[in-house]
C-alpha cells in the first residue's frame, strides 16, 4: 500500500483540481439557484425584481455561455492577460528542473530523467502560453 502512494502521489494533484473544479460548480449552482429563487418570491407578490438582481442572473448566464463556448474574452477578471505569468511561471519551473536533472546533486539518475520530463512538459506550456500572451487581442467591448 505504500508503494501505490509513493509511486502514484502526482496523482494528488488532478484530483485536486478535479474536486476544486466541482466545488466551484456547485457553489455557481447555488448562487444560481438562491437568485432565481428571489426572482420566483418577487414575481409571486406581483413585485418587479430589482434590475440588479437581473443583470446579475443575465452576467451568470453570460460567464456560464462563454465557459461552454471555450470563449476566455467574455469572462469578467480583474487581470486582462494572465498569458505573461503563465510564461513566466512555466518558464522558471521548466529552467528549475533542468538546472536540478543536470546538476547531479540528486544522485540518481533515474529522477534526473523525470525532472526532464517534466521541464520539457512546462517548457511546452510556457511557450503555449507565450504564444496566447502575444496573440491576446483583449476584451470585446
Amino acid at each position: 500500500m505504500e508503494d501505490l502512494f509513493r509511486s502514484y502521489w502526482w496523482l494528488l494533484f488532478p484530483l485536486g483540481w478535479f474536486v476544486a473544479s466541482g466545488w466551484q460548480s456547485w457553489l455557481a449552482y447555488r448562487a444560481r439557484r438562491d437568485s432565481l429563487k428571489l426572482v420566483q418570491t418577487y414575481a409571486e407578490r406581483g413585485q418587479e425584481p430589482p434590475a440588479d438582481l437581473l443583470r446579475s442572473i443575465n452576467r451568470q448566464d453570460e460567464i456560464a455561455e462563454a465557459a461552454l463556448n471555450g470563449d476566455g474574452a467574455k469572462r469578467t477578471s480583474s487581470r486582462t492577460n494572465w498569458g505573461w505569468y503563465q510564461v513566466v511561471l512555466f518558464g522558471a519551473l521548466a529552467a528549475g528542473f533542468v538546472f536540478m536533472s543536470r546538476a547531479g546533486i540528486l544522485g540518481d539518475q533515474g529522477l534526473a530523467d523525470v525532472l526532464l520530463i517534466a521541464a520539457v512538459v512546462l517548457g511546452a506550456l510556457a511557450l503555449a502560453s507565450l504564444v496566447a500572451a502575444l496573440t491576446y487581442k483583449g476584451p470585446k467591448a
